[in-house]
C-alpha cells in the first residue's frame, strides 16, 4: 500500500484532471487491493476489517451532523483517515512525518482534512457518546484501526478513552 500512496501522491494533479488512464490504473488497484483483503476474509474476522480505517471517527461525525448533506460519507471517512493518523502519533507508534505527509496530500487534492472544516461548533460529550453507540463496539471496547505509518494499518481495541477525548479536543475544538 506504501508505494500506492507513492504513487498517488506522484499522479493526483493528473487524476484530478481527469487523465483516463491514470483513473483506470487507480480504480483497478483499489479494487484488486479490496478484492484481496476481502477474499481472504469474507466473514470480516480479521483482516478485512482493516477496511475500516477511518470509518470510527468518521461515523462519530457523520451521526453528529444527522448523516445528511452536511458530511457526507466519504468526507467523513477521508477526516477518520487523518484523525486515526493522528491519534496513532498522539500514542507514539506512527511517526509524525507519515501523518505531514497524508496532511500534505490531502491539501494538494483538495480533500477534507479535519472537522473544523465542516462546522466549528463540535460536542465533545456527544462525540463520544456516538464511539459507545458504534457497530463495531465489542464487550465494552470499541475497536479502531489505526496506523503505525502509511500503509501499515492495524486493528486495536487499546484507545484509552481520556487520549480518544483529547484528539477530539485537538481535531475539533
Amino acid at each position: 500500500m506504501y508505494l500506492f500512496f507513492e504513487w498517488l501522491e506522484k499522479n493526483a494533479e493528473a487524476l484530478l484532471s481527469g487523465d483516463n488512464g491514470l483513473m483506470t490504473q487507480a480504480i483497478v488497484k483499489s479494487c484488486a487491493a479490496k478484492a484481496a483483503i476481502v477474499a481472504a476474509d469474507e466473514k470480516e474476522q480479521n483482516v478485512r476489517a482493516l477496511l475500516n480505517f477511518g470509518h470510527t471517527f468518521g461515523h462519530a461525525l457523520e451521526a453528529e451532523t444527522g448523516f445528511g448533506d452536511t458530511l457526507l460519507h466519504g468526507e467523513a471517512v477521508a477526516i477518520g483517515m487523518v484523525m486515526a493518523f493522528q491519534t496513532s502519533v498522539m500514542m507514539g507508534i506512527c511517526p509524525k512525518e507519515d501523518c505531514v505527509r497524508v496532511l500534505a496530500h490531502y491539501s494538494a487534492t483538495d480533500l477534507l482534512s479535519s472537522p473544523l472544516q465542516v462546522r466549528k461548533d463540535w460536542d465533545m460529550d456527544k462525540l463520544m457518546d456516538h464511539f459507545t453507540h458504534d457497530k463495531k463496539v465489542k464487550d465494552g471496547k470499541l475497536t479502531f484501526i489505526l496506523t503505525k505509518g502509511i500503509g501499515k494499518a492495524f486493528i486495536t481495541q487499546d484507545v484509552d478513552k481520556t487520549l480518544l477525548k483529547k484528539v477530539l479536543i485537538e481535531e475539533c475544538a
